[in-house]
Parts: structure tokens; C-alpha cells; sequence
């Protein structure tokens, strides 16, 4: 495998996203971000998180701005 899977841990997403991570765990049982499960570990892939960041900003730049 030449291209390398970036994996992050919940509290890892919570970080970047600068959400608790209970809020991170809302999001992966409501099937929001995607996630790979390695035991009892749930793992999202940088490909996951990135989908999610670029789906909330176009569903920011569509949304009527409120004022």
C-alpha cells in the first residue's frame, strides 16, 4: 500500500473539530462521520474527518444567512 491511512481517535476529532467528544461520538452513531471500529475502539480515517469538514462548509455556503 503505497498511500498511508491516517487514522484518529475520537478525542483526536474532538480536537480538531473543537467539539466534546461525546459530540464526536453523536456524530459516528448517527452515521454523520464515518469510522472504522478495531475492538472496542472507534477510529475515523483522515478521509472520514476531511468529508465531513467539506460537507458542513457546503452546507454552511447554502444555508440563507441570518441577520
Amino acid at each position: 500500500m503505497s498511500d498511508s491511512l491516517n487514522l484518529f481517535t475520537i478525542k483526536e476529532v474532538a480536537g480538531v473539530l473543537r467539539v466534546h467528544r461525546a459530540t464526536v461520538s453523536r456524530l459516528i452513531t448517527a452515521g454523520a462521520l464515518g469510522h472504522i471500529a478495531v475492538g472496542s475502539r472507534k477510529l475515523i480515517p483522515e478521509t472520514d474527518l476531511l468529508e465531513f469538514i467539506e460537507n458542513r462548509r457546503s452546507l454552511a455556503a447554502n444555508s440563507p444567512e441570518e441577520g
